[in-house]
């Protein structure tokens, strides 16, 4: 993805959220607060699988090693901030849910497709 791409993506991405949050502020009733909690579950999980797709492909790439990293958990703590657990948990689902490449370069399935 290009940067021009990605820069496009992170201005829509913000003026969603802000949408979202002018909705449910000030003087939203219980049905649009909860309709907002709806929404940005599956908005976050959403982006979960963008993550864990992106930790997926950056692994297979060998990106995190190319830099110095032990392991893709390390890089994600380092390069996020984000806790151990946190980081290894998305290393595991990019692990299971993705498609990965054998030895012989061939697709391999993921392991838990769904």
């Amino acid at each position: 993805m290009s940067t021009d791409r990605v820069a496009a993506a992170h201005r829509l991405l913000v003026e969603a959220v802000d949408a979202l949050v002018a909705a449910a502020w000030p003087g939203a009733g219980d049905d649009e607060l909860l309709s907002v909690l709806s929404l940005s579950e599956g908005v976050a999980r959403r982006l979960d699988r963008v993550v864990v797709g992106a930790v997926a492909d950056l692994e297979r790439r060998g990106t995190f090693a190319e830099r110095g990293y032990k392991s893709a958990a390390g890089a994600l703590g380092d390069l996020l901030g984000w806790e151990r657990f946190e980081a290894r948990r998305r290393v595991v689902a990019a692990d299971q849910v993705c498609a990965r490449t054998g030895l012989d370069g061939a697709a391999l399935p993921a392991p838990l497709p769904a």
